[in-house]
């Protein structure tokens, strides 16, 4: 067993805009890390990277000890994925969905999917165009999750939920984690990442400019906004000294 489950060294990706600068990052089984940066600072493209949905232009990705792209069917079929933007089919139930990724994907287990309907509270007869925001997020989540996948990688899951929702979302996670070898998950819902997340990392304008234990983030009374801030200015007087 690999005591890293995910290793990235030296990641680039440049679109027009934006570009991934060369982020290197361990994730070690067991561990819970949080991904914390605003809108566009490049969480959402470095979990692409890590699930095979976008090409690095350059560096190394290992996932359970296996590199990517290369061995991109071996590493989806253990690794879990939801992001704010997935979209189900609005015209079939859940139920469907669930027979789908049950005959498609790896992993699946019955017993846990029920479990999760009763936690989730979700009809499976229901159709997803039906579905509120909370319970399409909850959906999306009960997918990947029965899955029993050995990583478990989140983008931005409680984005626009209401605090209830968010709360038993989070819970759930927590609950769970001694079920997978690591999670990953972004947010910039900074009291979501600090009740959950062993380790944070602060993405800025395609750098991580820290990465550190939860608990020293929190040091003094701070809350993971005002560290996040706090290390944001040191990013930019450094780069303009």
């Amino acid at each position: 067993m690999s005591e890293r489950a995910i290793e990235l060294r030296g990641i680039r990706k440049s679109y027009p805009r934006f570009a991934l600068q060369g982020v290197d990052l361990d994730v070690p089984s067991g561990s819970v890390l949080g991904l914390v940066g605003p809108n566009g600072a490049g969480k959402s493209t470095l979990l692409r990277i890590l699930v095979g949905l976008v090409r690095a232009d350059a560096g190394r990705v290992t996932v359970l000890g296996r590199p990517m792209p290369a061995e991109e069917a071996w590493v989806k079929g253990r690794v879990g994925f939801v992001s704010e933007d997935m979209a189900l089919y609005g015209d079939a139930t859940l139920a469907w969905h669930m027979r789908l990724v049950r005959d498609l994907a790896g992993g699946w287990d019955g017993r846990r999917a029920t479990e999760l309907l009763e936690r989730f509270s979700l009809d499976p007869d229901q159709k997803i165009r039906g579905l509120s925001r909370g319970q399409h997020v909850k959906a999306l989540l009960l997918l990947a999750m029965a899955r029993r996948t050995e990583v478990l990688i989140l983008d931005e899951p409680t984005a626009g939920l209401d605090p209830v929702v968010r709360h038993e979302i989070v819970s759930m996670l927590k609950e769970t984690r001694g079920e997978r070898r690591a999670l990953l998950f972004s947010s910039h819902i900074g009291d979501d990442v600090a009740s959950l997340a062993d380790d944070v990392v602060f993405v800025h304008e395609g750098r991580l400019i820290e990465h550190a234990p939860t608990v020293r983030l929190l040091g003094g009374g701070r809350t993971l906004e005002q560290a996040f801030l706090e290390r944001v200015g040191k990013a930019v007087d450094g780069r303009a000294a």
